[in-house]
């Protein structure tokens, strides 16, 4: 039997392949805000249809749900109109779309292949061929991949450099690509480009090169503004800085301040017990800290865990026994969001005066890098 989900994807994809498409107005000024309203058949009573888009803080949120009723849903927004994403949980992915001036049809469609777009608008034109030109190169990228796993399996090295040279000059290519689209629209679609891509880009140590692309409109806008803060906040910590104070509690509930530990080298980590290369990397971390604990290296462990079971568990099975913290809000980690921690692991080391020295080191990188700071 079919399970409920896969009945509404099906039903879903059925109703758009029909022509019947779901299509909403946007009655839009900046104080009023908007009125989506939509046609949805097939699609069962009640069913969950949301709007998320970015606050004044940068976050994506969810700003109003509507639901299904005899096919009909109705979603009324109050507030600045620029980009929201539509969703449908479990049914519909995050499709991006943009309000302007003027335009007062959207249409959802669906093409054979299953690919979902918003029609309306110049702006949703750009991101459309933005994201159609993304599609193509990840198609090829999946391709490659394949490619590059069946040379492995005949062990043939010289295929699997092939692959992977051009993997990566499609890679590259990819990103030329965007770096051009970044540079030729100064609006609201190149920043969310940079928003939507904000997390990996912060992991990649990249986020900056993207935002130095954006025009002045751009930075404008609410994504603007989220990725320039956001890169201003991963230059605070770039290596070099004073790392920033934070107190947050340990797993008995008392608090612990960063600069209250002494030490001649601090090893700050960022890790979750649901993390598997966090755990893969936590023996070595124990062997460094069992290593040079008493020649002045401390660790302070921040933990991107929601339950405090999970979290303790994790901490008594990998035998980490240095300063742990956490405020158990997951990605909404107060440290984490201080030190724009994109990715876990994420480690960052620290000398006496709490500068940060270096970044994301491993295994003998890491104990080397600390064992001469040590000798200092």
């Amino acid at each position: 039997m079919l399970s409920k989900n896969v009945m509404m994807k099906k039903a879903m994809k059925r109703a758009m392949m029909a022509g019947i498409l779901l299509t909403f107005g946007a009655s839009c000024n900046t104080s009023e805000g908007y009125q989506i309203t939509g046609t949805l058949p097939e699609i069962e009573n009640g069913t969950q249809i949301e709007l998320t888009g970015i606050d004044t803080s940068g976050k994506d949120s969810l700003l109003v749900a509507g639901v299904v009723t005899d096919g009909n849903f109705e979603i009324p927004v109050n507030g600045q109109c620029a980009m929201a994403c539509l969703r449908i949980p479990e049914v519909l992915p995050r499709i991006p779309f943009f309000f302007e001036p003027g335009v007062k049809t959207y249409k959802l469609e669906v093409d054979a292949e299953g690919s979902i777009q918003v029609k309306g608008g110049e702006l949703q034109e750009i991101w459309n061929g933005y994201s159609a030109r993304n599609s193509v190169f990840d198609k090829e990228k999946k391709k490659i991949e394949a490619a590059f796993r069946e040379a492995e399996k005949r062990d043939d090295l010289f295929e699997k450099m092939h692959h992977r040279a051009t993997y990566e000059d499609l890679e590259s290519a990819q990103e030329q690509f965007e770096d051009s689209l970044l540079m030729q629209n100064d609006n609201i679609v190149a920043a969310t480009i940079v928003w939507l891509r904000s997390r990996r880009l912060v992991a990649q140590h990249r986020i900056s090169e993207k935002v130095a692309l954006l025009g002045p409109n751009a930075l404008q806008t609410l994504p603007g503004k989220a990725v320039k803060a956001l890169d201003d906040q991963m230059r605070r910590v770039e290596e070099g800085k004073i790392a920033p104070n934070f107190t947050q509690n340990d797993p008995e509930g008392k608090p612990v301040s960063l600069y209250e530990i002494q030490a001649k080298v601090k090893i700050l980590d960022f890790w979750a017990s649901w993390c598997g290369p966090c755990r893969a990397e936590n023996p070595n971390v124990r062997r460094i800290y069992e290593k040079y604990k008493d020649a002045g290296l401390e660790i302070i462990s921040v933990s991107l865990d929601t339950k405090h079971e999970n979290w303790t568990q994790a901490i008594r099975n990998d035998r980490m026994e240095w300063i742990q913290t956490s405020d158990l809000q997951g990605w909404n980690n107060a440290v984490a969001k201080l030190y724009g921690v994109g990715s876990v692991p994420t480690i960052f080391v620290l000398d006496k005066d709490n500068r940060i020295v270096a970044q994301n080191l491993r295994g003998k990188e890491l104990e080397d890098t600390i064992r001469k700071l040590l000798k200092k």
